[in-house]
């Protein structure tokens, strides 16, 4: 009797110890589709001067404000939306997420072609 109790005890132990992880998981992945679904911005990311493309990417150039080094705020965008897009335009781009470097990169979740 007492090893049906021992035998029973650690099956449910394991099961309860499984559950934790599998909830662990859980919250992990909850995390990351809220960061990857969070909503862009009223304001845009950056607005200034297309001055690079590079295949599927984009460098877009504050023209008016700078960094605290001199340097131009510059951010490249990946997108899969390129034929409208050429070197001289000025543009407004939002995104929800920036890798910190010089130019900061991210991918284009709007992209908007100013008037000049």
């Amino acid at each position: 009797m007492k090893k049906i109790s021992l035998i029973l005890s650690l099956i449910f132990l394991s099961i309860g110890l499984l559950g934790c992880q599998q909830s662990g998981k859980e919250e992990e992945l909850n995390k990351e589709i809220s960061k990857s679904t969070q909503e862009i911005t009223d304001k845009p990311t950056i607005i200034g001067e297309i001055v690079q493309i590079e295949g599927e990417r984009f460098l877009v150039e504050n023209k008016t404000e700078k960094l605290p080094d001199g340097r131009p705020d510059a951010v490249w965008f990946s997108t899969d939306e390129m034929e409208s897009l050429k070197v001289g335009l000025i543009v407004s781009v939002w995104t929800n997420a920036i890798e910190d470097s010089y130019p900061q990169q991210a991918n284009a979740k709007k992209i908007e072609i100013n008037e000049y």
